[in-house]
């Protein structure tokens, strides 16, 4: 078989076999360490993954429909991959590594950006603060939308690349994440508590007490129906806030309602995320980096495919 359909399967392939060794890795790690993981949350992840993977082979094979079975496979996909890195996550931020916020309270610094005062800007306009609360938590939606939206309108492609480029800076934030460890602007600095009761952030010190159980030992319990949000640098929310935008380029009038939308989330970070502006900028060359990589990826995979053609048709 060769051509789009080639390029699809071989996409696919290497998804799965990204997947599978991000749980090779998980049960090693988790076998030869004092972690527990709660398998139950795990079966219940992989199982709603395996549910969609009937539905894209029904559409594949019995009833062939080509759009609902690349939708139900890269959701199948983003499930599984969603479930290991998560857990991925957990142990890679147990390495527990010198944190980095002094060198980006320093850059933020350099930008001119002061977090307790931006900060308290929002926290003096409730109104505000109450807009970016509300677009910080459609990060996760957004990005199943972009999947169902895509999916829909038989933009396969792109569709295929934005769920590769999602798995890519997942991956690279996690492992920058480890590398270089923040606690961000909220658990470096921490405001007193009527400062943060002023606007009540969707991320708290409470909240962020996870990541520092984790990395003192405290925390070595994973499940993933209790999961936390660990990766301050590169923010990780800032990177999907940028590939959904990329996703939606040159697809008319969904591009800026979503634009819009996402800007308002990438500004809401340092207030409900609690991140550095360095984070917010880190992840969102993160998204451009992937989306890029995974093009060229992409490209290489299409001359490899009309090569075989060639070959196959002599």
């Amino acid at each position: 078989m060769c051509g789009p359909a080639a390029t699809a399967d071989r996409q696919t392939a290497v998804k799965v076999l990204i997947i599978a060794g991000i749980v090779a890795v998980n049960s090693v790690w988790i076998a030869i360490s004092d972690f527990g993981f709660d398998t139950v949350s795990g079966v219940k992840a992989f199982a709603t993954a395996a549910v969609l993977a009937a539905v894209a082979w029904f559409y594949r094979v019995r009833r062939p429909i080509e759009k609902f079975e690349a939708l139900c496979t890269e959701t199948a996909l983003l499930l599984a991959f969603s479930a290991s890195a998560a857990t991925f996550s957990y142990l890679m931020t147990s390495i527990n590594l010198p944190l980095v916020d002094k060198q980006l309270l320093s850059v933020d610094a350099a930008l001119g950006f002061d977090w307790i005062g931006y900060v308290g800007f929002v926290n003096a306009r409730p109104w505000l603060g109450a807009i970016f609360s509300a677009v910080y938590v459609t990060t996760l939606a957004q990005v199943a939308l972009t999947v169902l939206i895509l999916g829909m309108t038989g933009n396969l492609e792109r569709m295929r690349h934005f769920v590769s480029a999602v798995m890519l800076g997942a991956l690279i934030c996690i492992v920058v994440s480890a590398i270089l460890p923040s606690a961000g602007a909220l658990g470096t600095l921490r405001p007193p508590a009527d400062f943060l009761a002023m606007n009540q952030p969707i991320v708290d010190l409470d909240y962020k007490q996870v990541f520092f159980d984790l990395r003192s030992g405290a925390e070595r319990f994973i499940s993933l129906d209790a999961l936390h949000g660990l990766i301050a640098f590169p923010s990780y929310h800032c990177t999907l806030s940028a590939l959904i935008v990329i996703a939606f380029i040159g697809s008319g009038s969904w591009f800026w309602p979503v634009l819009v939308l996402n800007l308002a989330v990438i500004l809401s970070t340092p207030v409900d995320g609690g991140h550095h502006l360095s984070d917010a900028i880190g992840g969102v060359l993160v998204a451009l980096a992937s989306w890029a990589l995974v093009a060229l990826v992409s490209r290489q995979s299409a001359v490899q495919a009309a090569e075989a053609a060639v070959e196959f048709s002599e």
